[in-house]
């Protein structure tokens, strides 16, 4: 046990056990209590994926996130889900507007009101060419035609600022690649569909900040529309726990780290939240997992009351002021990379890239609970799971040296850990 007043998150903060004093903050919260409780699944088979949906809204999801491309039938994946009743997402591999046209007319043929279509779709291009080094200039041109297809109330203009935290970044860092993020779409826009924001933020453990971070980004969100001068309106926000904290090796630690994470979206006022599965490192897709991950949610709703409550981080004088202070670096390094031409710039320049490397390096922990602090000797990992050390960057340049852009390099601490302690198990 620490037997310090004061804790250092890795990327340097300090969380303070007394405030005394802090700024009073308004940065809005989710229209209601309850958040959308999302599952995902990579949709291969049309039939299986309707299969899988069923079987999740059975066990309580609110919301279903599907990957699926343009060649897909959504008809089949959709059969029997009464649409009006859920929160729908739908990430596009291929053409957005023809995903969106045919959720569109399968919402009419099945009865279904188009003005009750709730939910959103994800095509991105800055994150697209942040996470495989390629720009799509075209994408750009498909989201100005989901423009003009996607009902007012359904959300198109996505921000996956969360591929950023899966890298690496610091709160404040992944406050300000979001804020540059939107800023380049309200540049690139203007007021077309600039109510149908949506972003994406992940969630990790610590916890205060991940209150704070959720909640600055509608500030900064709101400092933008000022800046644009265009009325206010609500930032549709996402959160997903992140699998950068998650481990191989006593894997149901997982559950804790994700229900802590999960508690700091809530309170920080996500509209849509996903929990990880705790096994989703071992397992695909795993019915058990799935379950667990909903249950967290219900728990966190019937047993902790956070569907009671609104904005209940309001008035701590910590919290507030460590949302302002993230505001504050995130608005200054937006600054920054506004000085470079914008954050597809940024990337091209190798900016981004620098930054959530040293960040990285800074922060890659010397122990990690499970695997090298309290472990269960006995345990063994299943015999096809390959564990792999976190990739160096300049063998990661080196692989992706004809790009004009350098992915990104995702993260999980426990990498190198975790491939140490298999290697001397393995050698005895």
């Amino acid at each position: 046990m620490s037997d310090t007043p004061k804790r250092t998150y890795p990327h340097g903060s300090t969380v303070e056990p007394v405030y005394t004093s802090g700024p009073h903050l308004d940065p809005g919260f989710r229209a209601k209590p309850w958040w959308i409780m999302i599952q995902e699944h990579t949709v291969e088979k049309e039939f299986a994926a309707n299969d899988w949906a069923i079987n999740r809204l059975d066990h309580g999801a609110s919301g279903l996130l599907f990957y699926v491309n343009s060649d897909h039938y959504l008809p089949r994946v959709l059969r029997d889900i009464k649409l009006s009743y859920i929160n729908i997402g739908l990430v596009v591999e291929g053409s957005g507007p023809d995903v969106m046209e045919a959720l569109l007319h399968h919402a009419h043929d099945d009865g279904n009101s188009i003005d009750g279509l709730q939910g959103f779709i994800n095509i991105d291009p800055v994150e697209i060419a942040a996470r495989t080094g390629v720009w799509h200039e075209e994408k750009m041109y498909d989201l100005g035609e989901i423009s003009r297809l996607a009902p007012s109330q359904f959300k198109y203009m996505c921000c996956n600022s969360n591929f950023f935290g899966a890298c690496g970044a610091s709160a404040a860092t992944q406050l300000g690649l979001a804020a540059a993020h939107l800023d380049f779409y309200l540049d690139a826009f203007g007021e077309v569909g600039y109510s149908q924001y949506w972003l994406a933020l992940t969630s990790g453990t610590h916890l205060f900040e991940e209150i704070a971070k959720h909640r600055g980004i509608r500030l900064l969100w709101a400092r933008l529309l000022e800046e644009y001068e265009l009325p206010p309106t609500h930032l549709e926000l996402y959160s997903e726990t992140s699998t950068m904290h998650q481990t191989a090796y006593d894997e149901h630690s997982n559950l804790l780290r994700a229900t802590s994470a999960a508690f700091g979206a809530i309170v920080g006022g996500a509209d849509s939240i996903q929990i990880r599965p705790y096994n989703s490192l071992t397992k695909d897709a795993d019915p058990e997992g799935e379950r667990l991950a909903l249950n967290q949610h219900y728990i966190l709703a019937y047993e902790s009351y956070l569907d009671r409550v609104e904005d209940p981080a309001a008035g701590s004088h910590f919290i507030e002021t460590k949302t302002e202070e993230l505001c504050t670096e995130a608005w200054s390094m937006l600054q920054e990379i506004r000085a470079l031409g914008g954050i597809v710039e940024a990337l091209r320049h190798g900016w981004v890239q620098d930054k959530l490397d040293a960040e990285v390096q800074a922060a890659i922990p010397e122990k990690f609970l499970g695997v090298n602090i309290f472990p269960e000797i006995s345990q063994v990992l299943p015999a096809d799971l390959q564990l792999k050390p976190l990739k160096l960057r300049s063998e990661h340049q080196a692989a992706h040296n004809d790009k004009e852009i350098e992915p990104l390099i995702p993260v999980r601490w426990a990498a190198n850990l975790e491939l140490e302690r298999s290697l001397k198990e393995s050698s005895k």
